[in-house]
């Protein structure tokens, strides 16, 4: 891997080696750009790191000191945050939606959240390209925008098909995928093993993640992955950014470079950018519109074992309720998917329905007889929904984030609405039994994109208003959630990104 002096002023520093930073990084690479990522986490060896253990694999996760509250207090750490070269998505599911069309334009169309300054139209072609560069397997799609993929599908497991028969009894389309795992083998990545521990990073590197596609090209490129360097601050001077400053070896050091992208994920890039003596935050806006996904699941019991950790957790998935039907009394809609939680996470769920000592024993005793479904619901971006620095510092001396969170009558609506479908897929599947745990998933907003100054962070290009040489490319930067799992949209924003960099705009 080359290598860059912290004297260098290299092209663009990132920080950040996750689905934005990735993904940005390997493109601009392939035009001669000169670029350092400053990753807080380290370059994982999958032979040496990575264990098909749920407890070995908490590593992966953002586990450092944060703050929660708000009237519906988000969970952080392995649901939502990445620690490490390839970021969430090393410990990602392998599910690869594209979002719809109406997500863009979710204020005109349904009068509920922001409208984004970027049009699906615009990410189609992106999408398209990452799909073949993950690549993406699933049957065909006929939600949002219709549309095929690379790989055929996956065959399914017991579990998912007991959910696919209830689902048809009741009425809710199905289709298998789509997921980032090549259907056969791909390259140097040898097929997929149905092993299960997606959600534990993939040992065999089956699954696709910017570790195993987009770094590895950057890195060839002469990208520089500088792992364990954790960025505090951003240079700024005369109007312009100027670098970063980081620790690594537990000295400050300062990298130059003549442009900078923060590429941290929603608590982080908000964060940083806020410690940096609040840069892009003249309209108060870092921080704000941070939403999370309702994540209701509902675990079903029959007579035969259905072993639901085998496959990849996301096999099948509806979308029939995505958009909009001012039937149901609330706006937006939600999405289902097949989920398999290992025996930690089973552990959980069913001490979540209040199941202790000799009950709990009998669950886990049973684990092999259950299967579980799970929502993915839009909620609402809200100004009040925000990162802000709490006074507690890090080991890095920095203020660890805080994150206050509170529901809307929309977003409660909505999740029990998917509860309630949830729970009619299973009865007509004759479950014997049925367990729910309410939880969230997933982050995005906190840095959003939009048309002006006064309500968003960002522009269309991803440049901090009034600072030509900022920009932020990963999830924050979204205006909207949508129903659908990010990290797709996340990789076809910041190839959207480089093209339009390398153009010269």
């Amino acid at each position: 891997m080359r290598r860059y002096e912290d004297g260098d002023e290299v092209d663009l520093v990132i920080v950040g080696a996750g689905a934005g930073g990735g993904t940005l990084a390997q493109r601009l690479a392939r035009k001669g750009w000169r670029i350092v990522i400053l990753e807080s986490g380290p370059f994982w060896d999958p032979d040496r790191d990575w264990v098909s253990d749920e407890a070995g694999q908490h590593k992966l996760y953002w586990t450092a000191p944060r703050v929660i509250g708000g009237g519906d207090p988000v969970e952080l750490g392995k649901n939502n945050s990445g620690h490490g070269v390839g970021g969430s998505m090393i410990h990602y599911a392998g599910y690869a939606p594209r979002f719809h069309p109406s997500d863009f334009e979710t204020n005109n169309r349904d009068g509920v959240g922001a409208d984004w300054p970027v049009s699906y139209e615009e990410l189609r072609p992106h999408y398209e390209r990452v799909e073949r560069e993950l690549p993406v397997a699933g049957q065909d799609w006929p939600w949002g925008d219709p549309h095929a993929y690379p790989h055929a599908a996956h065959p399914i497991s017991g579990a998912a098909e007991q959910a696919r028969r209830g689902a048809l009894a009741a009425g809710v389309d199905m289709r298998i995928g789509p997921v980032a795992i090549p259907n056969g083998t791909f390259g140097n990545r040898p097929h997929c093993i149905y092993r299960g521990f997606c959600l534990q990073a993939c040992k065999v590197n089956a699954k696709a993640s910017p570790f195993v596609t987009h770094l590895p090209d950057a890195i060839e490129h002469g990208v520089e992955v500088r792992a364990d360097s954790h960025a505090v601050r951003i240079g700024f001077a005369g109007g312009r950014c100027t670098g970063v400053t980081y620790v690594r070896d537990g000295r400050e050091r300062f990298q130059r470079a003549a442009a900078v992208c923060v590429s941290g994920y929603s608590i982080e890039s908000p964060r940083l950018l806020l410690n940096s003596d609040g840069l892009a935050n003249a309209a108060d806006q870092v921080g704000r519109y941070l939403m999370v996904q309702g994540a209701t699941q509902v675990a079903a019991r029959f007579p035969d074992a259905l072993r639901q950790y085998k496959g990849p957790p996301p096999e099948i998935s509806s979308e029939q309720f995505y958009e909009t039907d001012e039937s149901r009394g609330f706006a937006r809609g939600f999405s289902i998917q097949t989920v398999g939680p290992l025996p930690i996470d089973w552990a959980q769920h069913v001490l979540a329905d209040g199941h202790w000592g000799h009950a709990l024993r009998e669950y886990m005793r049973d684990y092999n007889h259950w299967t579980t479904l799970g929502l993915l619901c839009e909620l609402l971006p809200l100004a009040e929904n925000r990162v802000t620095l709490a006074e507690e510092k890090d080991a890095h001396g920095m203020p660890v984030a805080r994150f206050d969170y509170t529901q809307c009558d929309n977003d409660r609506a909505n999740i029990a609405y998917g509860t309630k479908v949830l729970e009619r897929i299973w009865e007509a599947a004759g479950a014997q039994d049925t367990l729910t745990i309410g939880r969230y998933a997933h982050l995005v907003g906190g840095c959003r994109m939009g048309f002006s100054p006064e309500d968003s962070v960002v522009d269309r290009d991803h440049r901090a208003w009034g600072i030509p040489n900022l920009f932020v490319c990963d999830g924050s930067v979204m205006p909207t959630q949508g129903a659908a799992n990010p990290a797709l949209t996340i990789m076809a924003l910041a190839s959207r990104l480089a093209e339009r960099l390398s153009a010269g705009r």
